[in-house]
């Protein structure tokens, strides 16, 4: 028996894929990761201009759309324009820094809607229609932090863990019908969200201590998971958190 070209486990044509976080860091580079392999996509972001920004040289169809992942209005607008959806990369979040004892009650919800109501209703929703259609892919972004504390970011961990238990939860309940559930879970990576801590000179050498390999990740070593993830090439993986951190959990 002949196998596939690895190239062929990597071509998303005639593929529809939303990115939700769209805008910047992972989700811009995730985005571009799939038009390379020619997806048509559907970006959603909170920011109007860095969506545009992000697709203006693009060939690849394309679509974005601006919505509020913290407003479960929007989030309803947003799945009624995304239409057939074949891999879904569930990836806008917030980070609420500071101890959870001094976190406002208005704060705490909306970092939950935003983190866990939003992606897990996005999942739910687009996961049911690709499992009518018995095909699928569906990532999301935790965090390392779903799996070692961190003080300040409590609320946020929180989050992500339940995103990573939803994921195998979701996963055994749409894996008969076809569709796959993972996740990936960052460490620190060299994005705009992190842009302010990192740029710390004590604080970006204290990091780096603890991080085995050496170095902060970059959005495309994010990508590249993503996009193996969704592929035909893990078509035998399901409900698993993959950890991109270079070590860091473990050392």
């Amino acid at each position: 028996m002949s196998l596939p070209r690895m190239a062929d486990y990597f071509d998303f044509s005639g593929r529809h894929v939303l990115v939700t976080g769209a805008a910047s860091g992972i989700g811009s580079a995730v985005a571009a990761a799939f038009q390379a392999h020619g997806a048509t996509l559907l970006l959603a972001d909170r920011q109007a201009g860095p969506i545009r920004e992000t697709a203006a040289h693009w060939s690849a169809p394309h679509a974005h759309l601006v919505y509020d992942q913290g407003d479960p209005d929007s989030v309803e607008s947003l799945l009624d324009a995304a239409g057939d959806v074949d891999v879904l990369f569930n990836n806008a979040g917030v980070a609420l820094r500071g101890p959870a004892a001094e976190a406002q009650p208005a704060q705490i919800q909306r970092t939950v809607q935003v983190n866990l109501v939003g992606p897990l209703t996005i999942a739910a929703r687009i996961g049911a229609a690709m499992a009518a259609r018995g095909r699928g892919a569906i990532v999301s972004t935790s965090s390392q932090l779903a799996f070692c504390g961190a003080g300040g970011l409590g609320v946020y961990s929180a989050t992500k863990a339940a995103l990573a238990q939803f994921t195998r939860s979701a996963a055994v309940e749409l894996g008969p019908r076809g569709v796959r559930v993972n996740c990936i879970a960052p460490g620190r990576t060299r994005t705009p969200m992190t842009a302010a801590a990192l740029a710390d000179p004590t604080a970006f050498a204290e990091g780096l201590r603890h991080i085995p390999l050496g170095r902060y990740g970059e959005p495309g070593d994010m990508a590249a998971a993503v996009l193996f993830l969704a592929s035909d090439a893990a078509s035998y993986i399901t409900g698993q958190t993959l950890i991109i951190d270079g070590g860091y959990v473990l050392a």
